[in-house]
């Protein structure tokens, strides 16, 4: 047996053995006891330090470990506080569309969406010759827009000498007024006023000098610089006299002139004939719709009062017992006997509903038919110039076909609607995943159906991975692999530091610079073509995903390089010594054995920015609708839950939905957090 002794360092090893009679007092072990007490002490050697019996070392060990205890515990108190709050949504909601159903707003909903089917059709049909004109006309079409952009930006700086000018004629006018008059005050009255309007006159020159295109607030107004001079000119005469210039008129002659011409064109005369065609049932459905909505609104008015009947009579009874005299007592009974608490009579309530389907038959017959015939009718997007208008007409037909659809489909649900139907908690649940509407203080009905949001944060996340990824993993390898020691210690650096900067300032970033470059250069030909371009207003889905990539690349630059960083030397000095070069040693052996870790670092990547906030309520259009494409606004499950918490009644529906948004957003981050987690466990296991 092999023996260990702590001896002092003047004893000989070898003298141990036969010495170990003599030396009682020292500990001695076996290999594997010395083992285990090694391992025992995490950091080596023990030290003198200690407080109540604890260690230097085994305070810092139960440091470490407390806070990874402490982190396991936050955890699941996130998840309870989110679950604790979200508890009562699917009971309130299953109640608020059980009234929904009592009240009949259900029935007469599904007859709205058909008109709302077919408005949209009308408005599209609507927008289409406005297009075609823009394209048509060209700059001529915004001129007068332009015209009065560049005013107001003069005017802005044009304070002083406006209203040095006001004085001068105020003046002007008490001299005029003075008895007698003086024709010298008069005359140095009238010197002042000329005096000032030259001053405003030389001063507005100098302005709208400066001004340009370039500075134009809307960025989607065409323009000719063969205009410039013009606008100029015609905005100083403007400002100086206050009324219509003539090349104002004139402007307004030539556009009505070309307007003209437009609109005689067959295929503009044909879309007027469409659009009109589509517009003429919709008020007979709409007054239909009028009459019935009323009568459901009714019907909720006394399903909602029913429904808390029972509580206000238990607090009045309360209130009576609690009065500390007889008359009062007296009065909370009888206020108390008021509150009526018998079930309305729902079937009663509800049978004009039933009985309108026959005129809803009637109306629906005159909205499908016109449709119909509109949309024969119209003509073809190859008649149009403007890719605007075409992309319109497009939709028009695409949404026509599913219009008739979405008649038949409503018109069968109001068939076979009832009120007596139950509401269950399924319902309820696939309300709220895959709803496509939120709708929150509504005087009709509220509704939380959270894939409008889902489909804008998951949209936007992607967008921002999808650009992150080619600059971070790139990046990544070239600064591990490819690049000179001077330019590791200045990239790296710099690209870790975007990574500091507060989401906040990349928000303004987006609202005045980033949404204005991109809604600007892509009115330019020579990427209109581009699928969602051009962009029409500045605060998109795509503006968002710029600044969320922005954001996302300092993480997953970072985990790909500790990925590429875990690659063994071995594989890199193989590679080369087979003659590869840098390049396919790169691409070929390097990437493929780190490929795992690289994809984990675009899922944290990807976890990272999915829950950003401030850059998707403040840049991202707030437009809750499912985006058909990264050009269109939308809302975010982050952002409603940052706009919206503020103003919500603690313990409603809609403060139960918001946390039922949360705990929905905190499970995806968990579970892209634990599948990167795996990625890189399998990843060490092979390396």
């Amino acid at each position: 047996m092999i023996i260990s002794c702590a001896v002092p360092p003047t004893i000989p090893f070898p003298a141990i053995t036969s010495l170990r009679p003599l030396l009682p007092d020292f500990p001695c072990h076996s290999m594997s006891s010395l083992k285990r007490s090694k391992k025992d002490v995490t950091f080596g050697k023990p030290s003198g330090f200690s407080i109540l019996g604890i260690g230097k070392q085994e305070a810092i060990k139960y440091f470490f470990g407390g806070n990874a205890t402490l982190a396991v515990i936050l955890i699941f108190l996130i998840v309870g506080f989110l679950a604790f709050h979200a508890w009562n949504f699917l009971p309130q909601y299953k109640q608020s569309l059980t009234l929904y159903r009592l009240s009949g707003q259900e029935f007469t909903d599904y007859a709205s969406d058909q008109l709302e089917a077919q408005k949209e059709l009308s408005s599209l049909a609507s927008q289409v010759p406005a297009y075609e004109l823009k394209h048509r006309l060209g700059a001529l079409y915004d001129l007068e827009a332009v015209h009065s952009d560049f005013k107001n930006k003069a005017q802005k700086k044009l304070i002083a000498e406006r209203k040095d000018v006001q004085r001068a004629q105020s003046n002007l006018e008490n001299t005029l007024a003075q008895q007698p008059p003086v024709q010298a005050d008069i005359q140095r009255a009238k010197d002042r006023v000329a005096e000032s309007i030259s001053t405003l006159r030389n001063r507005s020159r100098e302005i709208l000098s400066e001004i340009d295109y370039s500075d134009l607030d809307n960025k989607s107004l065409v323009t000719d610089t063969k205009y410039l001079d013009d606008i100029r000119a015609s905005v100083t005469d403007n400002i100086i006299t206050g009324e219509t210039t003539g090349f104002i008129k004139g402007i307004r002659e030539l556009e009505a002139k070309e307007t003209a011409i437009v609109r005689a064109l067959p295929h503009m005369q044909q879309l007027e004939e469409a659009r009109e065609m589509l517009v003429a049932p919709q008020d007979a459905f709409a007054a239909y719709l009028k009459k019935y909505r009323l009568i459901a609104s009714d019907n909720k008015g006394q399903a909602e009062t029913h429904s808390t009947a029972a509580e206000r009579k238990e607090a009045q009874l309360t209130k009576a017992r609690l009065a500390t005299s007889g008359e009062q007592r007296k009065i909370d009974l009888i206020k108390a006997e008021r509150i009526l608490t018998e079930t309305p009579d729902y079937d009663r309530l509800n049978q004009p509903l039933y009985q309108s389907l026959d005129e809803h038959l009637s109306v629906q017959k005159q909205l499908v038919e016109h449709t119909r015939l509109a949309l024969d009718s119209l003509p073809g997007a190859d008649a149009f110039d403007g890719p605007k208008a075409r992309s319109r007409i497009d939709k028009i037909h695409s949404l026509g076909k599913k219009f008739f659809v979405t008649v038949a489909s409503k018109r069968e649900k109001m068939e076979a609607w009832s009120h007596t139907k139950p509401v269950g908690y399924g319902q309820a649940l696939s309300g709220f995943f895959m709803g496509t509407q939120w709708v929150s203080n509504s005087s009709w009905q509220d509704f939380y159906g959270v894939l409008p949001l889902l489909a804008g944060s998951c949209l936007v996340a992607l967008v921002a991975i999808m650009l992150a990824i080619p600059f971070a993993v790139g990046g990544a390898i070239y600064v591990n692999r490819l690049s000179s020691p001077f330019e590791q210690r200045w990239i790296k650096p710099i690209i870790e530091f975007i990574g500091a900067i507060p989401s906040i300032v990349m928000a303004f970033l987006g609202v005045v610079v980033v949404g204005a470059l991109i809604q600007e250069h892509s009115q330019n030909p020579l990427i209109s073509w581009l699928p969602s371009f051009p962009v029409e207003q500045d605060k998109t889905i795509l503006t968002a995903g710029i600044l969320l990539a922005l954001m996302a690349i300092p993480t997953v630059f970072t985990l790909a390089e500790d990925a590429l960083n875990n690659v063994p030397k071995a594989y890199k000095e193989a590679a080369l010594a087979l003659g590869s070069t840098n390049l396919q040693t790169v691409f070929r052996v390097i990437l493929p054995s780190c490929g795992s870790g690289i994809i984990a670092a675009v899922l944290l990547g990807f976890g990272r920015i999915i829950g950003e906030t401030m850059v998707v309520l403040l840049v991202m259009g707030g437009r809750i609708a499912i985006p058909d494409s990264i050009s269109d606004p939308a809302h975010s499950m982050t952002g409603i839950m940052a706009q919206e918490i503020g103003e919500v009644e603690q313990g409603s529906l809609h403060w139960s939905a918001l946390f039922m948004v949360g705990l929905l957003l905190f499970i995806i981050a968990l579970t892209l957090n634990y599948l990167a987690q795996t990625i890189l466990r399998r990843l060490s296991k092979h390396s």
